[in-house]
C-alpha cells in the first residue's frame, strides 16, 4: 500500500509540474486565439466590402472570405501551439503542406463548382418569391421583396429551381392592356396611345412603340400597348402612363369597356 501510495503521489507531482510549467502558457495561447478569432471577424467583413467594390462577384468575394478565414484560423492554431512548446520549423512545414494542398484542391474543384445566375442588386424571382438580391453568402441568398420583407433562399433550390432575372438585359419590355367596344373609333384611340407613348420620356423609341388589337371578345375589344423601358422603370413605369390615357380618353370622349363574363342559361327543357 505504501508503494501504491508513494507512486500516485509522485504522478499526481508531475502532473502539476507539468501542469504548473504549460498553464500559463496555454491561458496566453487561448487569449491570443480569442483576439485572432476577432481580427478575423472583421478583417472579413472589410475584406469582402473591398472585394464587391472591386468589382468581384459577392459570391465569389464571400468563398474568398471563407478561405481567408480557414486560412487565419489555421495560422492562428499554429502559432499557438508553437507558443506553448511546439516547434516552429515543424509547423511552419505543416503549414506549406495545408495551404498547397487547399490551393491545388481549389484550382481541381474550381471548374465544377457551380455559379449562380445573379448577383447583388438583381431582381430576381426564384420559387414564387421576387425581390432584390440583398445579400449573397455561401450557404443562403438573401432577397428584398418589395413589401418590405427578407426572404432567405439556401443555395442549393437557387441552383435547382427556376430562377427569372430581370436585371440582365438593359431593356424590358411592357404591355399596358385596355379594353374598348366596338363602336370607337378604332384609328383615333391608336393615335392617342401612340403619342402618349412617343411623348414619353421612359419610352425607347427602339424598338418602336406599336398598339394594336389584341383579341375579340363579346362586347368589347382587348387592345395592347406595347413599348420598351429601362429596366429601373420595369416595376413602375407602366403607371404614369395609365393615367395619361386615362385622362386622355376622357378628354376625348372615349369610353373604354370592362371585361364581363356572359353566362346564357339555357332552359330546363333544354338541358
Amino acid at each position: 500500500m505504501d508503494g501504491l501510495s508513494s507512486g500516485l503521489n509522485n504522478y499526481v507531482d508531475q502532473i502539476s509540474k507539468v501542469g504548473g510549467e504549460l498553464g500559463p502558457m496555454v491561458v496566453k495561447g487561448m487569449i491570443l486565439l480569442i483576439i485572432v478569432l476577432i481580427l478575423v471577424k472583421y478583417l472579413g467583413n472589410f475584406l469582402s466590402s473591398i472585394l464587391i467594390k472591386a468589382g468581384m462577384p459577392e459570391r465569389r468575394a464571400s468563398y474568398s472570405v471563407t478561405g481567408m478565414h480557414i486560412l487565419v484560423l489555421l495560422i492562428g492554431a499554429l502559432v499557438v501551439l508553437n507558443f506553448i512548446g511546439f516547434p516552429a520549423p515543424l509547423l511552419f512545414r505543416v503549414i506549406m503542406v495545408i495551404v498547397m494542398v487547399g490551393i491545388a484542391a481549389f484550382v481541381i474543384a474550381k471548374p465544377y463548382i457551380p455559379k449562380l445566375p445573379l448577383k447583388k442588386g438583381d431582381v430576381v424571382m426564384i420559387g414564387g418569391a421576387m425581390g432584390k438580391v440583398d445579400l449573397i453568402s455561401v450557404m443562403y441568398t438573401r432577397l428584398r421583396t418589395f413589401d418590405g420583407k427578407m426572404v432567405y433562399i439556401p443555395n442549393h433550390k437557387v441552383l435547382n429551381d427556376q430562377v427569372v432575372n430581370t436585371s440582365l438585359r438593359p431593356k424590358r419590355r411592357l404591355d399596358i392592356d385596355f379594353y374598348i367596344p366596338y363602336e370607337a373609333d378604332v384609328k383615333k384611340v391608336k393615335e392617342i396611345v401612340l403619342e402618349i407613348l412617343k411623348e414619353s420620356e421612359i419610352v425607347q423609341e427602339k424598338p418602336v412603340p406599336r398598339v394594336v388589337i389584341d383579341k375579340f371578345a363579346p362586347g368589347y375589344m382587348e387592345m395592347k400597348a406595347r413599348f420598351w423601358v429601362e429596366k429601373k422603370y420595369a416595376l413602375v413605369g407602366r403607371w404614369g402612363l395609365n393615367e395619361k390615357i386615362m385622362a386622355r380618353f376622357d378628354e376625348e370622349g372615349i369610353t373604354m369597356a370592362s371585361p364581363r363574363l356572359d353566362i346564357n342559361e339555357v332552359p330546363r327543357e333544354q338541358a
